[in-house]
């Protein structure tokens, strides 16, 4: 399968919505049609190697937004799960941070954590590829002083929890993967893009296809992707061969409005609140900030649908 698309366009900030696939008009598309349909195509294409790092380690936002998106959580619901993991059982670290980072003299208590990890069934094979391949090192994407305000990211902690809800066993697994995946290796792919080019009438017509092919999982495999992901496969073809245009449909589509709000995107949203602002000194004084703090975003959501305000459905 491939789109249609012109080689030739270029952005246009008078036209914010035009791209390179998009037609306005029916007619020019039906014509595209009428001139490629029973044609051959002939085909070139370029591979490149991809790469892709682990996420950063959790702050509570993200870790609200995640558990929303995953298992519909409310940030509320994260939050008190969170609090007792940290309370009760001790096996998280401080959950109400804003930072996704950890202190830089930390290195020694991450090997010891990613160790006691290694005696809980699921995580021993994640466990001792970190230890035995040395990949817990001084990077500053993990170990980095300066992101640190009062606490650092929520990480789990040397005490294997006993006895854990349904709910608080699936956030404690989201936050041990997480944490193990970010001493992983990027995952690698290699991306292809394949153009086909139909001529008729004596232009011509491209068509994009795109295709992933996963060559290491790296921290993918810590969450189990090691299986080959479906837009991968596209079928070989040998240079120079001419392909069939099987057949060509016009795709009718209408631009959509902005999904609603769920809650994870509403976080998001308060985190980063105040980049829309056109006031320059608004916009600065709200960057680094957002609406409230990660510890105060559920309680701001949950009396806002308390007072009637918002509706959860």
């Amino acid at each position: 399968e491939g789109r249609w698309f012109d080689p030739k366009f270029k952005k246009d900030a008078a036209e914010p919505d035009a791209r390179e696939n998009r037609l306005w008009s029916e007619a020019a598309a039906n014509s595209i049609v009428a001139a490629c349909r029973g044609k051959k195509a002939t085909v070139t294409e370029e591979a490149k190697p991809a790469t892709q790092l682990a996420p950063q380690l959790f702050d509570l936002t993200s870790l609200q937004r995640e558990a929303n998106a995953r298992f519909g959580f409310s940030a509320k619901t994260t939050l008190a799960l969170a609090q007792s993991l940290y309370e009760r059982h001790k096996a998280l670290t401080y959950p109400r941070t804003d930072s996704k980072h950890l202190p830089e003299d930390y290195i020694g208590t991450v090997k010891q954590t990613v160790e006691s990890l290694g005696e809980i069934n699921n995580y021993y094979p994640f466990s001792a590829q970190i230890l035995n391949n040395g990949w817990v090192k001084p990077n500053k994407r993990i170990f980095d002083n300066s992101k640190i305000s009062d606490h650092f990211a929520i990480i789990p902690t040397l005490q294997a929890p006993k006895s854990l809800t349904d709910i608080e066993a699936k956030l404690y697994d989201l936050v041990v993967k997480r944490f193990l995946a970010v001493f992983f290796p990027p995952a690698e792919f290699m991306v292809t893009t394949r153009i086909s080019t139909v001529k008729a009438a004596g232009k011509e017509h491209k068509f994009q296809t795109n295709g992933k092919v996963m060559v290491k999982p790296g921290w993918l495999a810590v969450y189990g992707r090691e299986a080959q992901e479906d837009d991968a496969n596209l079928v070989a073809v040998a240079p120079g061969e001419i392909v069939r245009t099987e057949n060509v449909d016009v795709n009718a589509l209408k631009t959509k409005p902005p999904a609603r709000y769920t809650e994870a995107t509403l976080l998001s949203a308060m985190e980063g609140a105040g980049k829309l602002i056109d006031d320059d000194e608004l916009r600065e004084a709200m960057a680094e900030k957002g609406l409230g703090t990660p510890a105060t975003r559920a309680q701001v959501i949950e009396g806002l649908i308390a007072e009637k305000y918002m509706l959860r459905e």
